[in-house]
């Protein structure tokens, strides 16, 4: 039986049919649950970044702008400081008090690090905060800068690191200008609810970073080709600690970008529930099919099962298997109206092997019966010709010799003989035919133990002893011999075989052919009837354990052999005496 076409495949898959689909349903459900959050939690921190980057730094660069230019454009100082050189003290007087204007303007704007002043004529950089040395690079790039070079914010790496920086010319050799360090720009989004792992930094216009970052390389190479979505959506980045989310902005003053990184699990962390239950679900709906499969093999498919098995085992012959009583009122119902049926089949199958029983005795009978006025007639002429000889001395043994036959044909009213008794009648048989035919005939008998006390159909062998001397025994010539031995079956020891061989004219090519082949059973008639009946009589007694095999001797002669198999049990019959 094909797996799929059984009924516990076609049960198991109809479950899997319902559960599949649910549990697809709770996944799509859960998972579209979790990409609405992360959409609205992306795009309200997008609007924050978008927010902040307005207000807090586009503005005060926006600011920052103007501040400066108010001052180049309106400071005595500033628009005269390129009239004085550097060693005269009126420009280190009027660079004073620029710088202290810049430095009491500078507490107004806190995003700013520090303003500076340049005279590009003597190289003069001066700072309101900190190390001037520190601004090597920002002085090299405004020697190089031309009037037109300020037009906004520009990046640039100095000893610290990168910042922001613009500068306006209040004239062709002097500038004013402010510097901020990106690490300030990011100070305001530090307000912003980023969770646990949330962080900021900044991208100069190639996705470099201009701030330090948890990001790996990895992350960065992944969010460089995709900084535009960034302005209207959001970029999942794998990263060794977990999933981020990316969102940012660009300043519309410089050409920095601010980048916000959110750790997935502090957006999902009011649906753990639902990434619990995401997997909870399916696992739990595995285990659910696993207990209710469990449940139907116990339940339904092992009393199915054991029911097919007692089917089976009806079909091969065994009608003792019972199934057990089962506690389900249906399979309750079949497994007793299969015990009712086995007992049913098991008393009808005895009825009937009885029947089969009788009948093959009644046939057991009437083939014997058949034998003996077969071997009357034959004895009858054996008198006939003897007396027509006027042998009356023989015809006085052969009276005595067909007394004791007679006798044997009386107690062999019962269905077997030991082979023993067997032998003796034959030897009453031959000594018969010797009569008939003196110094042409000569036998031997050669039975020992244990065989002979095996337990045979009455006249088996006999028949095969006639047929030798009427068929084989010729007329003239050397003596007909008849040998009779019982040997052991080497690969058989339950069985055993007895020969009957003679030194006659054998048997012709094509009665041969038809006894090798089986077809001499089926074209038997009154003539062979000897064969015929003991053939059958044995298949009738032991079945397939008994076997005739017929040859023809080297270089002359037949030789008959029968395969029984050693029965020593009771004789089955009455032990009547004459």
């Amino acid at each position: 039986m094909k797996v799929f076409q059984s009924l516990q495949f076609k049960l198991i898959i109809g479950i899997v049919a319902v559960l599949v689909p649910l549990v697809a349903y709770h996944l799509y459900t859960n998972f579209y649950a979790i990409h609405v959050v992360r959409e609205k939690v992306a795009s309200s921190n997008n609007d924050l970044v978008d927010l902040f980057m307005q207000s807090k730094v586009d503005q005060v660069l926006e600011d920052t702008n103007k501040y400066l230019l108010t001052r180049a454009a309106g400071d005595p100082d500033v628009l005269s400081l390129n009239l004085y050189s550097e060693s005269d003290g009126e420009y280190q007087m009027r660079k004073a008090r620029i710088i202290n204007r810049l430095r009491d303007d500078l507490v107004l704007y806190s995003t700013i690090n520090t303003f500076f002043v340049y005279s590009r004529g003597g190289q003069d950089l001066t700072v309101t905060d900190g190390n001037y040395k520190d601004f090597g690079e920002l002085a090299d790039w405004l020697d190089k800068s031309s009037v037109n070079d300020n037009a906004g914010w520009t990046v640039l790496h100095n000893g610290r690191g990168y910042g922001l920086f613009t500068a306006v010319h209040a004239s062709p050799d002097v500038m004013l200008g402010a510097w901020i360090d990106v690490k300030s720009l990011l100070v305001p989004f530090r307000q912003l609810n980023l969770g646990g792992g949330g962080e900021a930094m900044v991208l100069g216009a190639n996705g470099e970073p201009l701030s330090s970052s948890s990001l790996t390389d990895a992350g960065l190479d992944d969010l460089r080709p995709q900084l535009d979505l960034l302005d209207d959506s959001y970029v999942i980045l794998d990263q060794p600690e977990g999933k981020k989310l990316a969102v940012g902005t660009k300043s519309e003053l410089s050409d920095i970008r601010i980048v916000v990184l959110v750790p997935e699990r502090s957006l999902l962390q009011r649906l753990t529930f639902f990434l619990r239950a995401a997997w909870i679900i399916p696992i739990f709906a595995v285990l659910v099919l696993g207990l209710y499969i469990l449940l139907l093999r116990r339940v339904l498919f092992m009393p199915l099962s054991d029911l097919m098995r007692g089917m089976r085992r009806i079909i091969q012959g065994d009608l003792n298997f019972r199934l057990a009583e089962d506690k389900t009122s249906e399979l309750s119902f079949l497994s007793s109206t299969y015990n009712h049926m086995a007992d049913q089949i098991k008393q009808l199958r005895i009825g009937i092997y009885e029947q089969e029983l009788r009948v093959k005795q009644a046939e057991l009978k009437h083939l014997q019966v058949q034998i003996n006025p077969h071997f009357y007639l034959n004895s009858l002429h054996i008198i006939y010709s003897l007396a027509t000889l006027k042998l009356y001395g023989n015809v006085q043994k052969m009276a005595l010799y067909l007394a004791d036959y007679f006798k044997f044909t009386i107690r062999t009213n019962r269905s077997h003989v030991t082979l023993n008794e067997e032998m003796k009648h034959i030897r009453n048989y031959l000594e018969i035919q010797k009569l008939r035919y003196p110094d042409m005939l000569e036998f031997e008998i050669d039975i020992p133990a244990p065989w002979g006390e095996a337990f045979i159909p009455a006249l088996s062998i006999q028949p095969f002893v006639e047929n030798a001397i009427v068929h084989g025994m010729r007329m003239e010539g050397e003596s007909f011999f008849v040998r009779m031995v019982a040997e052991a079956l080497p690969d058989d020891p339950e069985r055993f075989v007895v020969v009957i061989a003679d030194n006659g004219e054998g048997f012709p090519a094509e009665q041969l052919s038809k006894l090798a082949s089986g077809s001499y059973m089926e074209e038997a008639d009154g003539s062979h009837i000897g064969i015929w009946n003991v053939i059958h009589r044995l298949r009738l007694y032991f079945g397939d354990k008994a076997a005739a095999h017929f040859t023809n001797g080297d270089p002359q002669g037949a030789i008959v052999r029968l395969t029984l198999p050693f029965n020593l049990g009771t004789d089955g019959g009455g032990n009547e005496h004459v």
